[in-house]
């Protein structure tokens, strides 16, 4: 993913300046400013140029686009024209009366067409800026480009300029974005139970220690001789209370450092997270999906492979993709086939790289595209259901230990005591 950096250098006057360099990592955007002939001083990554990048896709979910791209579908195909499509999609509800019949029920009215106004606000912008810029004379294309759509998106806009056909075209990038829109909840969901296990375990650890080991560490003090191991955990819980809150912000600390990847924290943890087998397929699998479906798409639609190729090289985020992305693209524009160029790329099974070599030859490479996504799919679906089986094994067996840790150390010795029975381990 491209970021803003910021450079600071010397000139050879001895000036000191400062520059914004986009790049894909802070090396880079070092490594650009050498070649413009300066020395870097100090590089910095501009978190807030990053903060307030443009708005993808007008603002609008990928759900809402879905939605939205079903009905241009629907309605440019029953009336053969766009702009009459865009028309009827314009006409909003009409905003409730408050004289009438049911003048009491005003309020309940206008807080409903609120209600409705507020999820559709910035999809009706994008309506009414089509419909205006259209009857400007730019084209279906340009708004697009405006609205900052996806390259996917404006790739078959400009293949329905050509062909004529904006309806299918439109049905196409609605089943895209409800693709993308299920891709990121299959993620999403599969690690949600995980996730909110942990944070169970994180609000009882808390009252744990808060609250019911002190209570315990009271009533020990009581007593003039108590097990050396209940004095053990009571004292490590109390030296776990004094730096809990300094552990907390520290997490907290780790995940911002994360998010912006300050210092390439995030690329190093990537890296080290996919040299553990099951996360690698889980990661591979699952963005192969993506990518396959996105290819076969734009197949079907008519986009060259050699294009299909330079736009995922362009938009990868994925460094290890990217790099692929890229070897294979150099090989199409040099002459070598498909085939040839994911053979020399070596990331895709034997069997996948056949398939693809004989869809090729045999003209139906959209399909088998296809097949081979939903093959993929399925691989990440096995992966991930192993992964978070092992999460909430670990999850249970933190619980589990937990239990026996205080059973031995607090409870018995209170058992022991209220029974009279020695407690001298």
């Amino acid at each position: 993913m491209i970021k803003n950096y910021l450079i600071k250098f010397y000139t050879p006057e001895g000036n000191s300046l400062i520059k914004n360099i986009k790049a894909e990592s802070l090396s880079e955007a070092k490594s650009a400013i050498i070649l413009e002939g300066y020395m870097p001083a100090v590089a910095l990554p501009n978190i807030f140029l990053d903060i307030l990048r443009p708005v993808r896709n007008a603002g609008m979910k990928d759900k809402e686009l879905s939605v939205f791209f079903t009905e241009f579908y629907q309605l440019a195909k029953s009336s053969g024209s766009v702009g009459k499509a865009l028309s009827y999609m314009n006409k909003g509800d009409k905003k409730p009366a408050a004289s009438g019949k049911y003048k009491l029920l005003y309020p309940v009215k206008w807080l409903y067409y609120n209600h409705k106004l507020s999820k559709s606000r910035k999809r009706l912008k994008l309506i009414k800026n089509c419909v205006s810029l259209l009857d400007k004379g730019e084209t279906l294309k340009e708004i697009f480009i405006s609205n900052n759509f996806e390259e996917i998106v404006l790739s078959l806009l400009d293949l329905a300029d050509s062909t004529g056909d904006y309806p299918q075209t439109f049905l196409k990038i609605s089943e895209y974005f409800d693709t993308k829109n299920s891709y990121k909840k299959s993620i999403a969901g599969a690690l949600a139970y995980p996730s909110f296990l942990f944070f169970l375990l994180f609000v009882a650890f808390s009252v744990f220690l808060y609250y019911i080991i002190p209570t315990f560490a009271l009533f020990f003090s009581q007593f003039p001789h108590i097990p050396q191991s209940t004095k053990n955990i009571l004292s490590l819980f109390n030296y776990l209370k004094n730096i809990f809150i300094y552990c907390i912000i520290l997490a907290a600390s780790g995940l911002a450092a994360l998010g912006f990847d300050l210092f390439r924290i995030k690329t190093k943890t990537v890296s080290f997270m996919l040299d553990i087998p099951q996360i690698r397929n889980i990661v591979n699998y699952g963005y192969l999906n993506w990518i396959f479906y996105q290819f076969s798409l734009m197949i079907s639609s008519g986009v060259t492979v050699n294009a299909a190729f330079n736009y995922f090289r362009k938009n990868t985020s994925k460094i290890y993709f990217k790099n692929k992305f890229e070897l294979i693209y150099a090989d199409l524009i040099s002459g070598i086939t498909l085939h040839d160029s994911i053979v020399n790329a070596n990331f895709l099974s034997d069997d996948a790289v056949e398939s693809i070599g004989y869809a090729e030859i045999g003209g139906f490479l959209s399909e088998t595209v296809l097949r081979l996504s939903l093959e993929f799919k399925e691989k990440s679906n096995r992966y991930m259901k192993l992964f978070t089986k092992g999460l909430f094994f670990l999850a249970i067996a933190s619980v589990v230990f937990f239990l026996f840790l205080m059973f031995f150390s607090l409870f018995l010795p209170l058992i022991q005591g209220m029974v009279g029975l020695p407690a001298n381990y």
